[in-house]
């Protein structure tokens, strides 16, 4: 595997407004290291619960697409998830177990994630800079809509910190020399 051309390049992306194809680059730039850190993991390593932890990397990979949903939800629609949307993402969102995250090849829970951004990205593409500044609240406290993706930014490279900790250390045969940057 090679790296894109633009990875390392955090700036503008064509087909984006200047200040939403920053995000955009972050964005592609978080997504590469996430899928590098749960590369060639089979069913019963993404399931294995880790030593002294409590999500599996399934969990996570679930999570992450959950909450992008929901911010996808906040800040494209104005609203939170409808019923059904809830029944679907919020076990994940919430970290509760079930098939939501138990059972899955890598390759669903990547599937997941690739449809989630897509949408992410179409909807980007409609986007310009002001709208990054529009009022929302974040935990009833005064927030803009680029909090939100900021704040999923943080959540995607925090969860690919703990995927390559649980990876080297807390999963039954787990490598220590795993190089969750290797190509």
């Amino acid at each position: 595997m090679s790296y894109p051309d633009d990875l390392f390049l955090i700036g503008e992306r064509e087909g984006y407004s200047p200040k939403v194809g920053v995000l955009v680059s972050m964005l592609a730039n978080s997504r590469h290291y996430l899928l590098r850190a749960v590369r060639d993991l089979t069913p019963e390593q993404l399931d294995a619960p880790p030593q002294g932890a409590i999500n599996s990397v399934g969990a996570l990979l679930a999570h992450l697409d959950a909450a992008e949903n929901l911010f996808q939800r906040i800040t494209f629609e104005s609203r939170r998830f409808d019923e059904a949307e809830a029944a679907r993402y919020n076990p994940a969102f919430r970290f509760e177990p079930g098939p939501h995250s138990r059972g899955r090849t890598l390759e669903s829970y990547l599937h997941d994630l690739a449809e989630t951004r897509a949408r992410t990205l179409a909807a980007l593409k409609q986007r310009d800079d002001a709208w990054l500044q529009e009022p929302k609240t974040f935990s009833g406290q005064p927030a803009n809509v680029h909090y939100y993706w900021f704040h999923y930014l943080q959540d995607e490279v925090r969860h690919t910190g703990q995927i390559s900790l649980i990876r080297k250390h807390l999963i039954p045969g787990a490598s220590p020399d795993f190089n969750p940057y290797a190509l």
